[in-house]
């Protein structure tokens, strides 16, 4: 009986905090429907942060150095090595950045847990993304100022606007912890925008909270718990999710993905997975985006995972 208030407590919170998140999402504004789903104007533009070029830090200089197990999205581009918090990115979802001619977007959102960074580059031009106040399909949408084009964080297809159906590039990034990432590479610069870098308590009551974005929708595909986390690999609209601890125990696991060859394989020094696409002439890294369950089934025509990924008994908790 005494463990029974504090969890009755945590569940009446994070019921109160959805009630929040899901306000008004049957009466707001529609900014365009897409594959028959709203993209719905929750907020007004630039109400949320986002950032621009923003702070770098040293691990030793930062104003709030992340916490060992607190997770975070690592990136290494000409040889400079970047990490961006997820609580910090939980404040700011939307971040844009770059490094010697290199542009990209930092993007996050916590309802489906998608966690991805993409170039900014189209068709020669960098775009400046802002939190655009929508979402679709329960997930973040993304707008760039120069054209007012709205884009999912979730794959970076551009969903309405002057450049939809565009598809921004996606650029390989690790999701892992912040001890993995000093240990393997403690010459890193951290994101640092004067914001906490830890999970932010709402956040974390919606994490174990039965609420599946505002929406409410229902998850088709019940191979598993809607709020499991899973890694995946996408290829236009088939993914291939999986489980950290999955390749942790196997090593490494060839699989395919829309015909195109994948090897995800375990690398101890960053503790997290990695793919590789493969074939005769090149062997060339690909986007890992940590993303639930019913975001996939929301996201995806196709959702592949590796046999006996129903068995999978090892703890998936970093």
């Amino acid at each position: 009986m005494k463990r029974a208030a504090p969890l009755a407590a945590i569940f009446l919170a994070s019921a109160l905090v959805s009630a929040c998140l899901a306000s008004g999402y049957r009466t707001k504004p529609r900014v365009a429907i897409v594959d028959g789903d709203p993209v719905v104007q929750m907020a007004r533009a630039g109400q949320f942060l986002s950032a621009t070029n923003p702070r770098w830090s040293e691990a030793g200089e930062h104003t709030d150095p992340p916490g060992r197990d607190e997770r975070l999205l690592g990136l290494e581009i000409h040889g400079v090595r970047l990490a961006y918090p997820i609580g910090l990115l939980d404040r700011a979802e939307v971040v844009n950045d770059g490094i010697d001619g290199s542009r990209w977007v930092a993007a996050r959102c916590a309802l489906t847990h998608v966690a991805a960074v993409y170039d900014r580059r189209v068709d020669g031009r960098v775009l400046t993304f802002e939190n655009s106040g929508a979402l679709w399909r329960d997930t973040l949408v993304l707008r760039d100022i120069e054209t007012e084009t709205y884009w999912t964080a979730a794959t970076g297809v551009a969903l309405s606007g002057p450049l939809a159906g565009r598809r921004l590039t996606a650029l390989p990034a690790v999701y892992t912890t912040a001890k993995a990432w000093r240990g393997a590479f403690p010459d890193s610069l951290w994101i640092d925008l004067g914001l906490p870098t830890s999970v932010p308590f709402s956040m974390k009551l919606y994490g174990v909270s039965p609420w599946l974005g505002v929406s409410r929708e229902k998850t088709i595909d019940r191979r598993h718990r809607p709020k499991k986390e899973f890694l995946s690999v996408a290829n236009g609209r088939e993914v291939l999710a999986f489980t950290r601890a999955e390749i942790h125990r196997r090593g490494a696991v060839e699989a395919k993905v829309r015909g195109e060859s994948v090897r995800i394989e375990w690398d101890p020094r960053i503790a997290t997975a990695r793919a590789w696409v493969t074939d005769a002439t090149e062997r060339r890294e690909v986007p890992v985006v940590p993303m639930y369950w019913f975001g996939l089934d929301r996201h995806f025509d196709v959702i592949r995972t590796l046999p006996d990924g129903s068995a999978e008994r090892v703890a998936d908790q970093f």
